[in-house]
């Protein structure tokens, strides 16, 4: 009798054990799928002219918002797509407008967007460029049906961004050049290093909470690998940009885009935070990244 009584409190203990974990790696799944929505409509003030409001449906019915700014003076377009718990008007530490507004300066039409769950787009799952790619396509399809030719249309991803942007010229043509700055060869290393800051649960966690966040999004999350899809961009321009001192995203990501991808532009930075390349030196980068367009779009 007393035996079976201290199985069964055996028994009761695990099971009490494997409820909690796995109630607790839920929670931490719903969090990890979940964006932050962080958005500044002052921001719109930033730019020289007045901004076109604008909002894409994407192939899945998802509700895209951005801002137009047109350019008279060229035929060439560029799509912006901030990074994770971001918007059009936070990334870059809130100046990503100013950015924008720059380009537009340098004679670019610019399409700023809100990925999907972020900023004024409409709610969704965090799937880590697996599905928000679909609303860069759709913004480059929005470019289209305003006039500009698949050739003329480039697109600039930041951090998570880089992700969405990679998988979403993978998947069309209509991109014709591409700029990666800080952005990650696979998510899920990145998600093993900082598992634990981030969530406060140690690592024996991350196995179920993935398992967990595929029964919420009905995807793999850990097949977002830029790195094995970068090489479909082929033969089109890439610049990959990245700080040799990204405390977030460390260089070696880049070092294995650059090498997934041979022909593409490579310039490194000394930014001491993820990602803030631009913040460095505004000027210079906004040098950069217009020279590289002006000489790829054709």
């Amino acid at each position: 009798m007393t035996w079976d009584l201290y199985t069964k409190g055996i028994l009761w203990g695990l099971l009490a054990v494997i409820f909690a974990y796995l109630g607790m790696s839920a929670t931490a799944a719903r969090k990890l799928i979940k964006p932050i929505r962080i958005f500044d409509p002052n921001k719109r003030f930033v730019f020289d002219a007045e901004p076109e409001d604008v909002y894409i449906l994407t192939s899945d019915h998802q509700n895209i918002a951005g801002w137009y700014l047109e350019s008279k003076s060229s035929d060439q377009a560029i799509i912006l797509v901030h990074g994770l718990h971001s918007s059009r008007t936070q990334e870059f530490a809130g100046q990503f407008t100013e950015f924008g507004a720059a380009l537009n300066r340098q004679g670019f039409s610019i399409l700023m967007i809100d990925l999907r769950g972020h900023g004024q787009s409409s709610d969704a799952k965090l799937t880590f460029g697996l599905t928000e790619r679909k609303d860069i396509i759709a913004a480059a399809h929005w470019l289209k049906h305003k006039g500009f030719r698949a050739g003329k249309i480039g697109v600039l991803g930041v951090s998570m961004g880089s992700a969405c942007v990679i998988g979403a010229a993978a998947d069309t043509p209509d991109i014709a050049a591409i700029v990666i700055d800080s952005g990650y060869a696979e998510v899920y290393p990145i998600m093993q290093k900082h598992w634990q800051s981030a969530s406060g649960l140690p690592d024996v966690f991350l196995p179920s909470v993935m398992i967990f966040g595929r029964l919420l999004t009905g995807y793999d999350l850990t097949s977002s690998k830029p790195v094995q899809e970068i090489h479909h961009l082929s033969p089109r321009p890439v610049l990959l940009i990245h700080s040799k001192l990204d405390p977030y995203t460390s260089v070696d990501n880049a070092y294995q885009l650059k090498a997934a991808y041979p022909p593409a532009e490579y310039w490194e930075t000394d930014a001491q935070t993820h990602p803030e390349s631009y913040n460095t030196d505004p000027r210079l980068y906004v040098d950069k990244v217009t020279d590289f367009f002006r000489r790829c779009l054709k």
